[in-house]
């Protein structure tokens, strides 16, 4: 394992971890997505990076898991299908063009490519039925491609469930189905490069019972709320996402 350097950590009191989780867990309870969103910006403000990013794995993956039985049952298995496929294919092309594209152009191309999306669906696209394997796996390529890119794997997935005729449950399901199986790669890949050692298990069984609880509370929102709301939520945070990404993309090239 990697040693992490105690004096690179701020002093860091239980509740600021616990806190910050609580509430990222919400939005994810409630929308099926966005935990990283959330998580990430609030627990760097007490963490390091070398901290913070397989903390967050680690509970992406239990947070996913959190439902997974439900999920299985009211997934749409056949888009699933296609895009895993498409993921699969698209990954390796998108670690191939990050070799030749600084990461921060891969963001400001992902906030370009997700804003187009976010005006697509505030004036209204959907599809009269769900699209075949000919629309959905190049949609899953491009997911995979945003993945290798910036381990952004989640707007076109997000943007192509809003855009379906299915319920918010079904695409619930369906999201929390594809981020495990994003999350379990992550993590197998944080333990072969030794990012994960017992501070990292410390915080994620210390965060554990507020991801939770902070899941079961959104989750209670999720059905108290309408399809239209959730998606106007949903629609919010991939604008969220785009504008992050685009922030961060244009920090790091006027910092070069």
């Amino acid at each position: 394992m990697i040693p992490i350097d105690p004096t690179a950590i701020p002093a860091l009191p239980a509740a600021a971890v616990t806190a910050s989780v609580f509430a990222a867990a919400i939005l994810r309870g409630l929308t099926g997505f966005g935990f990283a969103i959330a998580a990430v910006p609030l627990l760097s403000l007490f963490l390091s990076p070398v901290v913070v990013v397989p903390l967050v794995i680690c509970l992406q993956l239990f947070g996913n898991l959190f439902e997974i039985r439900t999920s299985l049952r009211a997934c749409h298995w056949p888009s699933l299908v296609a895009l895993t496929a498409g993921a699969l294919i698209g990954a390796p092309a998108g670690l191939l063009a990050l070799s030749v594209m600084a990461p921060d152009a891969a963001r400001l191309l992902i906030a370009a490519a997700t804003l187009v999306a976010v005006l697509l669906l505030t004036k209204g696209f959907t599809f009269a039925r769900p699209p075949g394997m000919r629309l959905t796996v190049p949609v899953g390529i491009v997911a995979g491609a945003f993945n290798g890119l910036a381990a952004m794997p989640g707007p076109p997935v997000i943007a192509y469930y809003l855009s379906l005729p299915v319920s918010r449950t079904v695409m619930r399901a369906s999201l929390n189905v594809f981020f495990l199986a994003n999350a379990s790669i992550a993590v197998v890949s944080a333990l072969s490069l030794k990012l994960i050692d017992w501070n990292i298990a410390g915080y994620t069984l210390l965060a554990l019972p507020l991801m939770f609880a902070g899941q079961q509370l959104g989750l209670r929102f999720f059905h108290l709320g309408s399809d239209r709301t959730h998606r106007l939520i949903a629609i919010a945070c991939l604008s969220a996402i785009a504008i992050g990404a685009a922030i961060r993309g244009l920090s790091g090239m006027l910092a070069n």
